[in-house]
C-alpha cells in the first residue's frame, strides 16, 4: 500500500530523530571512553606515586636498620690485612667475575631484577667481599627482616608495578640495599683509618672528614678507583685499635654505650683518645712503686714533647712489619724502639701509637695541662680550698673535654682545632667545653668519695671538713676508713661538691650548644645521664659506695635528648599532656552526671 504524504513526513522525522540519537549515543560513548581512559591514567599516576613512596620508605627502613645493627662494633675491625695475598686476590677477583658472568647469562630470564642484582653484587664484592663475608650474620638478619617487612606491608592496587612483586623480588631488592650499605661502611672505615691512601698531606686529609661534603665523596671515588686488597694494608692501625678496645674493657661500659651514639669515624678516634687517657692515668697512679710512677710521668711528658714538637724532618724509623710494609699512619720522627724499652708492655706501646696517629689535630697545651693534673695525683697533696678543687677538675677533665672537642670538630669537617688552623679554632667554644668536662669531674668526685678513699685517694677540700680537718683527711686518705668519718659528713661533702657542679652546669650546657648539630644530642644525653647522679645521690637515704642511675632512667634521658624532648620542650609537652588528661577526665565526669540526671528524669 503506497505511503501518503503524511506518512512519508512522519517517517522522515523518525529517521532524523534516530540519527540524532545514534550521534548522541556515539558522543556519549566517546566521552565515557575518554573519562575512563583519564581515570585509568589518573589511577596509574597515583599508583606510581604510591609505589615510589613505598620504595622510599622501605629503603629508609633498611638503611636505618643496617645503621642500628652495625653501630655497636667498629667496621674496621672486620678488615684483616694479614690474610694470605694469593687467596685474598683469587677470592676477590674470581667471585666478582663469576657474579658478573651470571648477570650476563641471566638476561634471557623473565626476571628483570636478577641481572642487575647480580652485576651490582659482583661490583660490591670486588670492593668489599671479605668484609661482607665476615659480617654475614648482620647481612642475613638485616635482609631477612627488611624483606619480610616489605612483603607483609606492601598492599598495591592492580595498577601498581609492585603488584607483580613476589617475596623473591623483595629479597633481591633488600639484599642489594644491605650489601650496598655495608660496602659503604667498609669504604668509610678504610678512608678513616688509612687516609694516607688518598694523600699524605694532613691539611688535605682534614677536608674529607665530613661525609656531607664533595671533598669526602671525591676522596671516596679515588679510593674506589685505587682500592687495595686487604693484604696490601698495614695491620698496625687495626691491631692497635683492637688493643685500645680491650684496654677500655668492662670498666668503661658507660663510655662504650655513650660513644655508640656518635658517628663511626668520630667514635673510633674518641676511643683512641680515651684509651690513652686511661692508660696514662694508670701508669702514673697504679705503677708498682712511687719511683716507677715518677719515671712513667717523665716518659709520658717526653713522648708528648716528641709527638707535638719533634722535628718531623729528622726521620728516626719507619714502623715496618715482618711483611715489609711501612705504617704510613705513624709519625716517622718518633723512635718507637726507644719507647718500647721504656713502656711496661706491648699493649701500652700500641695505645701510645694510637695517640700519635691522631695527635696532629690535638692541642699540645691541653695535653701539657693533663700531665700537671697527673703530677698533682702523684704527689698526693691535699686539696685545701674549693678553688683548688675547681682547678684540679679543670686540669684533669676540663682539658680532656677540650681534647674531645678537637676530635669532634676535626672528624665533622670543622677544621683542625689543635692549633694548625687558627681560623677554625674558637676559644669560646673550647672554654665552654672545658666547663663541661669540669662539671662532670666534680660529679664524679662527689659520687666516688668512698670508692676513692678505699684506694687511698681524697679529693674533698680541707675547707669542707669539720675541725680538725687533718684528722678527717687522715681517715679518708691514709687510714682508708671513710665510714669512720660518718655517712652524714660524707654526704654533706658530696652535696657541697654537687652544688659546685650545679653552679657551672649552665656554662657546660652552652658548651654543648657550640658543638656541631650532628653530635649535640648524643653529648647532651651523656651529660644529662651523668648529671642525674646528683639527684640520685641527694635523694638517697644513705651514702652508697657508688651511686648508679637506673638503666630505665638512662634510656629515657637518652631518648628525650636524641629526639629533642629536653628542657622547656619536655616540660611543655608534659604540661600539655596533663592538661589534656584533665580535660578528658572533666568532660567524662560531666557526661556521667548528665546521663545520671537524664535517667532520673525518665
Amino acid at each position: 500500500m503506497p505511503f501518503t504524504n503524511y506518512q512519508r513526513s512522519q517517517t522522515t522525522i523518525l529517521h532524523s530523530m534516530n540519527g540524532t540519537l545514534i550521534k548522541e549515543l556515539s558522543l556519549f560513548k566517546f566521552i565515557s571512553s575518554a573519562d575512563l581512559t583519564y581515570q585509568l591514567n589518573d589511577d596509574s599516576d597515583t599508583a606510581a606515586l604510591k609505589d615510589s613512596f613505598f620504595l622510599l620508605s622501605i629503603t629508609i627502613f633498611t638503611v636505618s636498620l643496617c645503621g642500628l645493627l652495625t653501630r655497636w662494633q667498629f667496621p674496621i675491625t672486620f678488615v684483616m690485612p694479614r690474610a694470605t695475598n694469593y687467596i685474598s686476590g683469587f677470592m676477590r677477583h674470581a667471585i666478582s667475575m663469576c657474579l658478573v658472568l651470571l648477570a650476563i647469562l641471566s638476561q634471557s630470564t623473565c626476571n628483570s631484577i636478577l641481572p642487575f642484582n647480580l652485576a651490582a653484587t659482583g661490583a660490591l664484592w670486588y670492593l668489599s667481599g671479605f668484609y661482607l663475608a665476615r659480617r654475614w650474620k648482620l647481612v642475613f638478619s638485616a635482609v631477612l627482616f627488611s624483606s619480610i617487612t616489605a612483603h607483609l606491608t606492601c598492599s598495591p592496587s592492580s595498577h601498581s608495578l609492585l603488584y607483580t612483586f613476589s617475596y623473591k623480588d623483595w629479597l633481591a631488592f633488600t639484599f642489594l640495599l644491605v650489601i650496598a650499605c655495608n660496602a659503604l661502611d667498609h669504604l668509610d672505615a678504610i678512608l678513616n683509618t688509612y687516609p694516607h691512601l688518598i694523600t699524605l698531606d694532613k691539611d688535605k686529609q682534614a677536608k674529607f672528614q665530613n661525609a656531607s661534603t664533595a671533598s669526602y665523596w671525591l676522596a671516596m671515588l679515588k679510593l674506589i678507583l685505587n682500592m687495595p686488597s686487604e693484604s696490601e694494608l698495614h695491620a698496625g692501625p687495626i691491631e692497635d685499635l683492637n688493643t685500645a678496645i680491650r684496654a677500655l674493657g668492662p670498666a668503661s661500659r658507660s663510655w662504650v654505650t655513650m660513644a655508640a651514639l656518635f658517628p663511626t669515624n668520630l667514635r673510633q678516634d674518641l676511643c683512641l683518645l680515651y684509651a690513652f687517657f686511661r692508660t696514662a692515668d694508670d701508669l702514673v697512679d697504679d705503677a708498682p712503686s712511687p719511683e716507677q710512677c715518677e719515671k712513667n710521668l717523665v716518659t709520658i711528658r717526653k713522648f708528648l714533647h716528641d709527638v707535638f714538637f719533634g722535628d718531623a724532618s729528622l726521620e728516626k724509623t719507619d714502623l715496618v712489619t715482618e711483611s715489609g710494609k711501612v705504617d704510613h699512619s705513624l709519625p716517622s720522627h718518633i723512635d718507637w724502639n726507644h719507647y718500647a724499652s721504656l713502656l711496661p708492655n706491648e699493649d701500652v706501646l700500641a695505645i701510645f701509637r694510637n695517640f700519635a696517629r691522631i695527635s696532629h689535630y690535638l692541642c699540645p697545651r691541653a695535653m701539657s695541662e693533663l700531665t700537671e693534673a697527673w703530677e698533682l695525683d702523684l704527689h698526693g697533696s691535699p686539696i685545701k680550698e674549693q678553688d683548688d678543687l675547681l682547678r684540679y677538675a679543670a686540669l684533669i677533665s676540663g682539658t680532656f673535654g677540650e681534647l674531645c672537642t678537637c676530635v669532634i670538630m676535626y672528624k665533622t669537617g670543622r677544621g683542625n682545632w689543635g692549633g694548625r688552623d687558627k681560623m677554625a679554632r674558637k676559644e669560646d667554644v673550647l672554654s665552654r667545653a672545658r666547663a663541661t668536662g669540669q662539671c662532670l669531674q666534680l660529679i664524679n668526685i662527689a659520687r666516688d668519695i668512698i670508692a676513692d678513699s678505699k684506694v687511698g685517694r681524697c679529693y674533698v677540700p680541707l675547707q669542707y671538713m669539720p675541725h680538725p680537718p687533718q684528722a678527717v683527711y687522715h681517715l679518708l686518705k691514709v687510714a682508708r676508713n671513710p665510714m669512720q668519718v660518718g655517712e652524714g659528713h660524707l654526704k654533706s661533702f658530696a652535696i657541697r661538691i654537687l652544688n659546685l657542679a650545679d653552679q657551672i652546669s649552665d656554662k657546660a650546657q652552652k658548651g654543648i650548644d657550640g658543638l656541631p648539630d650532628e653530635v649535640q644530642d648524643s653529648i647532651r644525653a651523656a651529660f644529662e645521664i651523668y648529671m642525674a647522679i646528683g639527684p640520685a645521690l641527694r635523694n638517697s637515704s644513705e651514702f652508697p659506695l657508688r651511686v648508679k642511675v637506673p638503666k630505665s632512667q638512662q634510656r629515657w634521658i637518652a631518648l628525650r635528648c636524641i629526639y629533642g624532648f629536653r628542657g622547656p620542650v619536655a616540660r611543655a609537652i608534659s604540661s600539655a599532656y596533663r592538661r589534656l588528661v584533665s580535660f578528658y577526665l572533666g568532660a567524662f565526669s560531666r557526661l556521667s552526671k548528665a546521663s545520671r540526671a537524664t535517667s532520673k528524669a525518665f
